[in-house]
């Protein structure tokens, strides 16, 4: 009987709308009370024990300890307790820091002349508790007055609804301060269900929204908002939470500086929350089970100095507009909608998980960092969709389409992350994928998923500088890597292979199996590297006596080691990409022009304060051009000496960007015709991007045409006429009952024509591989259908690449029905033909131009290959590799040989049955000579004989045991011998020209 004494005497001098709505709460609250007693008197006996068994014995501990209980105590004593309007009004008034409320009431409030209900207000540092039993339902709104408000275990509801027209008020106005609720119930239930019919309203829930400014007139606004919810429970609702926003006439004034929100997992918020108009906000979502806790709402916005953390909680099916910074952390989820235009910077950490299945063609325009391997995030994609990554990409994610609790099935050869920013240890796959032998391959910024995947071998393609010594001491050059110094000068070097990826210092430098690249350099004179001169290119004095080498304890650097006595003067260092011979002259050096991959110039002195090791900064962009929705975009990376008083730059490179591809926007209407009688209406279904606003497509959609309305009533039909009974030539007249000049007229018996109203009944969506339809249907029970177009196929492509010796296939196969679009054979590679296949060596590579042709005899374009030579500049057998990509693999070799230079007789000299022979010395790249002599001058073979000179420095032969008074005739050719296989074989010149002798008898 108490409480229904209360709520009486709460509902007296309210209107009938809050009479109403207090009679829809009131048997709740009843049942809930006898309850609620029962738990504070249980609550209150476990206080007491806890309280006895507390009181400490004695000492300092005693001390500390009663003094605590004191505290209690005092702020036990200094407790408001209200249990009314009145009592709370009074105490907010009285500025009581420690308010307890018991019962239920409601608080009215003041308003102003408008009619408008004024906030009630609550001073800073007050608490409000409801010990889980007490209730206050507010008629308008309320606002903080300062920071460190706390409201917690307690119901507080807002019955201001849009009954009677009304504009409803349940605004909590934070006023730049801080509020927590703990523990606080905020849903009223709303009459939209009509059962109080208009002085309910036409909403079904009556819920408040935050504003993190304050009431209209007359508010001055703090310069922190913060709102903490914890401890929420089902009950704790939101319509919205504007932490930041404009001003409002007749509303509210606006806040726009720093906020902070702190939201408990089980809180929902039916739409917004909102920091987009603020100097800087801090939005945090935190759950207890390791992203099972959901979140409810339906978009988060904010702006360029907006963080957003998702800690151990999901937010599903959520718009995200403007966040600069997403981070999820600790199994926190989160899965955007396809209403996401784009995603900025995105950090995952221990476990945090971006869910992308909702966008396929996904967009994360800034940064995205992941943990390191124990510690790593998860990305998650559709199985036909991809992620497009614009900025950096560091640490390492686990990658997996379908669902983030279990990998699903990958397309095989399907790209799903691009990031020309990225290596290919950024993303892995599940042990799931990888049981199932997937393999995720990283090629030119781009993730592809191949299945039963056969590694190509990696090749050196480029070399970064970072760091190199501008002026070089001598005297601080070691002559053994154990020698080195700190004032030691060093390379800092990168070497990357054919697809961008960085080999790392153990695979570059590991004496045993590593690559070794650093020990293909060569240090040349500047001004002779720089030189055409025909002179220059025979000097030979062109080296500086300098290698590299490296200390396995300091990565990727590379230091200058002397074996030999070190020359001042300005030198270019080499970095090229195979190994070579011994260079002899400038000209040998310049042979190898094809195979630098990087030069930088060092000046060495022997003056030891001009010294200067380059420093490496953070690298910087220039140049950038914006990439757009279809075209490519681009920056210089650039790195500078970050020394002070340096500033040279160390390197450049021009960085490509992807398109960023078309968004798709909602679809409109446009050009609606309607639909007459007899005449068919029509209208075109439009998509725009909404980035670039191009048009992506246009549908027209048809309208049937109307029917001729139906005039008559259904089920009436037009009687028939009397049969005439009278005998003929009499007739009974009718007696004149209507007054003189009077008439009475004939009744309207017809209904005014039936107008059709059409509604949308059912839509079958349209799929691939059939049309769908709309299904509009009017009252009268007319109906017309609308076809909608099929859709296009998702075009897939499968290919099976050529080989040598097999065709190979590209498959256009729809990813959603199958169907085979588009089938084309792939002839395989049969024929690789060289220019020229007999080279004269000159010091010089040799690089045959070559043409493939495929078992067809077609052509194969040079795009679909990479060609390599080996061995091409020295005398001996050269080998040219086609190595295949694209839509072939596999390879073709060819030889071709760079035979030894040839030699020339100078002088032949008769004997008796003998003569002596000359000839020009060949030193170079020979190892002999052979001589052919011969009874006629064309070298038949059976007049021929030849013989051997082994060693080039020997110049002349002579040859006994011939016919005397014979001519003969004679030629000359060098070889060189080298090794082929286990075998020794011999390459050998051109013939000179031949000389002729007769001997002496």
């Amino acid at each position: 009987m108490r409480l229904r004494y209360i709520f009486c005497k709460d509902i007296r001098g309210y209107s009938k709308q809050g009479y109403i709505l207090g009679l829809f709460m009131y048997k709740r609250r009843e049942n809930e009370y006898m309850k609620k007693r029962t738990i504070r008197f249980c609550c209150g006996v476990m206080a007491a024990g806890l309280l006895i068994c507390g009181i400490p014995s004695g000492g300092a501990e005693g001390v500390t300890q009663n003094h605590l209980l004191w505290n209690v105590a005092a702020a036990a004593e200094t407790a408001v307790t209200v249990s009314n309007e009145n009592e709370f009004l009074s105490a907010l008034a009285q500025k009581q820091k420690n308010i307890v409320v018991t019962g239920s009431f409601s608080v009215r409030g003041q308003a102003e002349a408008s009619g408008q209900m004024m906030p009630v207000e609550i001073p800073d540092g007050t608490v409000i508790t409801g010990n889980n039993t007490g209730s206050i339902t507010f008629s308008g709104p309320i606002q903080i007055m300062g920071d460190g408000v706390v409201i917690r275990d307690i119901q507080i509801g807002f019955i201001s609804t849009n009954s009677m027209n009304s504009v409803p008020h349940r605004e909590i106005f934070l006023a730049g301060h801080s509020l927590t609720l703990d523990n606080v119930k905020t849903y009223l239930p709303g009459g939209g269900d009509a059962s109080l019919g208009g002085f309910g309203g036409t909403e079904k829930e009556l819920l408040p929204t935050i504003y993190a400014g304050g009431y209209h007139s007359n508010t001055a606004v703090g310069t922190k908002a913060s709102l903490t919810v914890v401890n929420a429970n089902s009950d704790t609702m939101f319509q919205n939470i504007y932490m930041g926003h404009k001003a409002s006439a007749g509303e509210r004034t606006a806040y726009t500086g720093s906020v902070e929100l702190n939201l408990d997992a089980d809180a929902k918020v039916r739409d917004i929350i909102s920091a987009e108009d603020t100097t800087s906000a801090t939005l945090t979502l935190s759950g207890k089970q390791n992203g099972y806790d959901e979140i409810s709402l339906v978009e988060i916005r904010g702006n360029a100095n907006t963080v957003l953390t998702v800690n151990n909680c999901a937010v599903s099916g959520v718009i995200t507009t403007g966040i600069k910074d997403i981070v999820l952390d600790a199994g926190g989820r989160l899965q955007p909608k396809d209403e996401t235009a784009q995603l900025n910077n995105i950090t995952l950490k221990n476990g945090g998980c971006l869910d992308l299945t909702k966008i396929i063609d996904a967009q994360v325009k800034g940064n995205f960092t992941s943990g390191g391997s124990a510690a790593k995030g998860k990305l998650v994609l559709d199985q036909n969709g991809y992620v497009q990554i614009n900025g950096q990409v560091s640490g390492v994610t686990q990658f997996q389409v379908g669902s983030h609790a279990i990998s699903g099935n990958l397309l095989n050869e399907h790209t799903y992350i691009i990031a020309e920013n990225g290596t290919a240890g950024n993303f892995v796959l599940s042990d799931k994928d990888i049981n199932n032998n997937y393999s995720l391959i990283c090629k030119n910024g781009m993730w592809t998923a191949y299945r039963n995947y056969v590694p190509e071998e990696r090749e050196l393609d480029s070399i970064e500088i970072k760091s190199c010594p501008k002026n070089v001491y001598t005297g601080n050059i070691p002559t053994d890597i154990t020698d080195k110094t700190d004032d030691a000068p060093y390379l800092d070097v990168i070497w990357k292979d054919q697809y961008g990826e960085d080999y790392t210092f153990d695979e570059v430098a590991n004496e045993y199996d590593g690559y070794g690249f650093y020990n293909d350099m060569i240090l040349i004179r500047s001004d002779y590297w720089n030189s055409d001169d025909e002179d220059i290119q025979q000097k030979k004095d062109w080296e500086n006596p300098i290698r590299l080498d490296v200390d396995k304890n300091e990565s990727d650097r590379y230091y200058l080691i002397a074996y030999g006595e070190v020359k001042t003067g300005k030198y270019t260092l080499l970095l090229c990409s195979d190994p070579f011979d011994d260079p002899n002259t400038v000209a040998d050096v310049k042979a190898l022009k094809d195979t630098v991959l990087a030069e930088k110039e060092i000046i060495f002195t022997d003056e030891p304060d001009v010294s200067h090791q380059h420093v490496a900064g953070e690298p910087v962009k220039e140049n950038e051009i914006a990439a757009t929705c279809t075209q490519k975009g681009s920056y210089d990376k650039v790195v500078y000496c970050k020394d002070k008083g340096c500033g040279e730059e160390l390197s450049r490179e021009n960085i490509m960007v992807s398109a960023l591809g078309h968004k798709k926007g909602d679809t409109v209407i446009e050009n609606r015709v309607e639909a007459k009688v007899g005449v068919e209406g029509s209208y075109e279904k439009v998509m725009y991007c909404t980035t670039c606003h191009e048009e992506l497509s246009r549908e027209k959609i048809v309208i049937p045409a109307l029917k001729e309305p139906d005039t008559e009533e259904p089920g009436t039909e037009t009687p028939a006429p009397e049969p005439d009974t009278e005998k003929p030539g009499t007739e009974t007249p009718e007696p004149d009952t209507e007054k003189p000049g009077t008439e009475t007229p004939e009744p309207d018996t017809e209904k005014p024509a039936h107008k059709h109203s059409y509604v949308l009944q059912k839509t079958v969506e349209a799929t691939c591989e059939k049309e769908g339809e709309k299904v509009y249907s009017c009252t009268c029970g007319e109906s017309y259908k609308e076809k909608i177009a099929k859709k296009s196929h998702t075009p897939e492509k499968k290919l099976t690449p050529a080989k040598p010796g097999s065709n190979g296939k590209n498959v256009t196969v729809c990813s959603v029905c199958k169907t085979v679009l588009q089938q084309e054979t792939i002839n395989a590679p049969k024929k690789l033909k060289l220019s020229k296949e007999r080279y004269v060596y000159d010091g010089k590579a040799k690089k045959p131009a070559i043409k493939v042709t495929d078992n067809k005899g077609k052509v194969i374009s040079s795009g679909s290959y990479k060609v390599s030579y080996q061995n091409n500049k020295n005398t001996g057998k050269a080998t040219v590799t086609v190595k295949f990509r694209g839509n072939y693999t596999g390879t073709l070799k060819k030889t071709f040989e760079i035979c030894p230079k040839g030699t020339s007789l100078t002088d032949v000299k008769a004997a008796k049955k003998s003569f002596t022979l000359k000839w020009k010395k060949q030193a170079s790249q020979t190892s002999g000579y052979e001589i052919a002599y011969a009874t006629d001058a064309s070298f038949s073979k059976k007049n021929t004989k030849t013989t051997v000179v082994k060693g080039n420095k020997t110049t002349s032969k002579g040859i006994k045991g011939l016919k005397p008074g014979k001519k003969y005739y004679i030629k000359i050719r060098t070889y060189k011998e080298i090794k082929s296989g286990t075998k020794k074989v011999k390459i050998y010149s051109d013939w000179s020209n031949k000389k002729s002798v007769k001997t002496k008898k």
